[in-house]
């Protein structure tokens, strides 16, 4: 079970992270090409409506001067296209959605699949299939990083920022970590083992505070001021049947955050 756990978290954690970075890219693509481009070719367009407007009028000079800015923006629009073709912000962004959308639907379900199977009966063979399946996996998720373009750094950098946090927090304060873990209905976890359900509530916090970037999407924020703030507020956040003294383990917890 732990290792399906542990390739479930890899996949929320590479689903995630594409998403991300499709919305980042589609917004370089939308704010640095299609509009700057749809401008560009919009006042060429009105500039050549002039400029044959003025050679009716036989104003040379004024032809002149029109037929310069013309040029200009008709080579603003060529340049703004060679930077799409070079930095392929639109092609980085549809692959993203496509590994997202494989991730989502190929890989967790079969993932979700061998972790019910493994529950219901853990038989000799189920695990000799379990290894074959999960080596398949393996197989499947390092293609696809391999394939597919670069993940922005901050995205990157936070993501793994967040799962060491919430290690170090499992180790160094089991109390903290215990009273969030019991907001869970969980069986047979190992003891101060991070499940799937805390990580993906973990990482879904994260991608809200990111959001919350005046830059975002076409920046993101510091991996470590986003990160430290995500863990402030999850271990914040009131537990059901909570005391006091979990509020208080969650303080401790989050100012380690900050060391």
């Amino acid at each position: 079970m732990s290792e399906i756990a542990t390739y479930m978290r890899r996949v929320e954690v590479m689903k995630r992270a594409n998403h991300l970075a499709e919305i980042h890219y589609r917004a370089w693509h939308f704010w640095f090409w299609f509009t700057p481009i749809s401008v560009s070719i919009g006042v060429v367009l009105l500039l050549s409506f002039a400029n044959a407007a003025n050679v009716m009028s036989a104003n040379e000079r004024a032809g002149m001067k029109l037929s310069v800015s013309m040029g200009c923006f008709a080579f603003l629009a060529f340049v703004l296209n060679s930077l799409q073709t070079y930095f392929g912000w639109s092609s980085h962004a549809e692959v993203h959605r496509v590994v997202e959308l494989e991730l989502s639907q190929g890989v967790s379900f079969r993932l979700e699949k061998l972790r019910k199977m493994m529950m219901m009966s853990a038989t000799k063979q189920h695990r000799a299939n379990l290894t074959q399946e999960l080596y398949r996996i393996d197989v499947y998720l390092q293609a696809v990083q391999r394939r597919t373009p670069g993940i922005p750094r901050n995205i990157e950098a936070a993501f793994g920022m967040l799962a060491s946090r919430l290690g170090r927090i499992a180790v160094s304060y089991p109390n903290a970590f215990q009273m969030r873990l019991s907001t869970y209905n969980l069986m047979n976890e190992e003891k101060n083992q991070l499940p799937v359900e805390m990580q993906i509530d973990a990482l879904d916090l994260l991608i809200q505070e990111m959001e919350k970037y005046w830059l975002y999407p076409l920046y993101m924020p510091n991996a470590h001021d986003v990160v430290s703030r995500t863990i402030d507020i999850f271990f914040e956040r009131p537990v059901e049947g909570g005391t006091g003294d979990g509020e208080k383990d969650g303080d401790e917890s989050t100012d380690s955050s900050h060391t």
